[in-house]
């Protein structure tokens, strides 16, 4: 008589195999597969670079990418919420982005 593995064994088995492949697909990437739009928006997503802040005690301007903005205008298809002392607030998409003046870009 051969032995043959229980039921609960090779359905125990299969359950890992399936979830290392469906858990497994997102961190490994094959490099030769066409990126997807979603992957080339992350890819390109703008960058603001605030290159100065002048505030007085009649305005607040910055220089982001090389133009004078104030509060309210935009930036490409953000807008300008906030401008402080060290780093400008956008909006763009619904979500809010702190520019600092000597980092580019970052996410709150």
């Amino acid at each position: 008589m051969r032995n043959r593995p229980s039921l609960q064994i090779v359905v125990g088995t299969l359950l890992v195999v399936v979830a290392n492949l469906c858990l497994g697909a997102d961190l490994m990437r094959d490099p030769t597969r066409p990126y997807t739009a979603r992957e080339l928006s992350a890819a390109t997503a703008p960058r603001f670079v605030v290159n100065a802040i002048i505030i007085s005690s009649e305005r607040r301007v910055a220089i982001v990418n090389g133009r004078r903005v104030g509060v309210g205008d935009r930036v490409g298809n953000a807008t300008v919420i906030a401008i402080e002392k060290e780093r400008m607030i956008l909006e763009l998409n619904g979500k809010r982005i702190s520019a600092g003046l000597h980092d580019g870009a970052s996410r709150q």
